[in-house]
């Protein structure tokens, strides 16, 4: 089935990417921003795309202070900045987007815990949804269309 669906979607001007199934059940995709490679989280609930603040000189991010707090099912975020049109690349979809940042700092301590790499984001359903990105659990494969 999965072949199948490769096939259909390949067909349809979408690339795919794999995922990274984590100990966490999160999902691990890797992404390079500003021509830089990198390890997010892919989280569909995050309404925007995020790189952890401290990684801000690591992508080339221009960023300016947020008038807008940043959630998270553990915790609310009031330190954000905002970093617009930043090129990024998922497999062979390419485009440009605004970054939230803020300090992930509770989020890798949480991985480091559980003996996983820190991650330098999360993508999120903003570029999932400019994407037109199709998840199929089964194969561990994300779809975004050319």
């Amino acid at each position: 089935m999965s072949e199948t669906l490769n096939k259909f979607l390949k067909n349809k001007g979408y690339c795919s990417v794999n995922l990274i199934f984590l100990k966490t059940k999160h999902y691990l995709i890797k992404a390079k921003i500003n021509g830089i490679n990198g390890e997010f989280i892919l989280d569909s609930g995050a309404s925007n795309s995020c790189v952890c603040i401290t990684k801000e000189n690591k992508f080339k991010l221009e960023s300016k202070k947020s008038k807008i707090s940043a959630s998270s099912a553990t915790s609310e975020m009031s330190n954000t900045n905002i970093s617009k049109k930043n090129f990024i690349v998922v497999s062979e979809w390419e485009g440009l987007i605004d970054l939230v940042t803020f300090d992930m700092s509770h989020i890798n301590k949480t991985f480091n815990e559980k003996e996983i790499e820190s991650v330098d984001g999360i993508i999120g359903a903003d570029l999932l949804k400019k994407s037109k990105t199709i998840l199929d659990y089964k194969s561990n494969k994300l779809y975004l269309k050319l």
